[in-house]
């Protein structure tokens, strides 16, 4: 198995930097852009460091032929679940397919059986902790192996034949809502908000006693989800006052 690394840029956006916990689950996805390239795939992400659209990444994407890109370590969190506590504890795969009925091609299906099978070796997982963005947020992805789910657990069980484990019949469905969000407060002055734990690049900021979602602390700097000044939308950031953390 070849595995090509092409590391994503630290920011916010699509490589936070922040450490994994441990890992408990593999979380599948299809890229939901027909005929599109790992490569393309990836560079939407790394793009998002730069245009601050949304946030997202995976740990890896696998392509039409089969090929797989590394874009996140696998000891760093990625944005792909859409969920916070699930991000912390899975590795995202994101899967290339031809068409809009989101099959997967031969080529790109053995490379993630697997992918998957190598990585459950090196965690100690069951093929029962592979599981679909599905069965996370409810979200129609990754959208073939959602509407056939005999063929859900057929990949199951092809994985768990590299592994030598028995058949599954299982479907888990796991939510990502474990682990409580805490407030940050803003005291007297401007808080500034920033792309990284560095603090090397301003993004927004916070206002005299505001408050929002606070989602832990890394590298000694609190991860807020801040609104962006004038809108009705948020975005995620690192403030460098730890005391605001409620």
């Amino acid at each position: 198995m070849n595995i090509q690394e092409n590391l994503l840029t630290v920011s916010s956006y699509c490589r936070s930097g922040e450490k994994q916990n441990t890992i408990q689950y593999i979380v599948v996805h299809w890229v939901g852009n027909a005929g599109s390239s790992a490569i393309g795939n990836r560079n939407y992400f790394n793009s998002l460091a730069n245009s601050h659209k949304t946030s997202a990444s995976s740990h890896y994407i696998i392509g039409l032929q089969g090929e797989i890109i590394r874009c996140i370590p696998e000891n760093e969190v990625a944005f792909h679940s859409g969920s916070y506590s699930m991000n912390r504890k899975s590795i995202g795969i994101e899967d290339c397919h031809p068409d809009w009925g989101g099959k997967f091609n031969d080529a790109t299906y053995n490379s993630l059986v697997e992918l998957c099978a190598d990585i459950c070796r090196r965690y100690n997982l069951s093929v029962n902790n592979i599981i679909r963005h599905y069965d996370v947020t409810g979200k129609e992805c990754p959208r073939y192996y959602v509407r056939n789910e005999s063929v859900w657990i057929q990949f199951k069980n092809d994985v768990a034949n590299k592994l030598g484990q028995p058949a599954t019949t299982v479907v888990v469905q796991e939510g990502g809502s474990d682990e409580p969000v805490r407030t940050y407060k803003n005291g007297s002055t401007k808080e500034y908000i920033y792309a990284d734990t560095s603090l090397t690049k301003q993004i927004g900021y916070l206002s005299p006693y505001e408050q929002c979602d606070c989602f832990g602390i890394f590298n000694n700097r609190p991860m807020v989800r801040y609104k962006v000044d004038g809108t009705s939308n948020y975005k995620i950031g690192f403030a460098k006052w730890t005391g605001g953390v409620k």
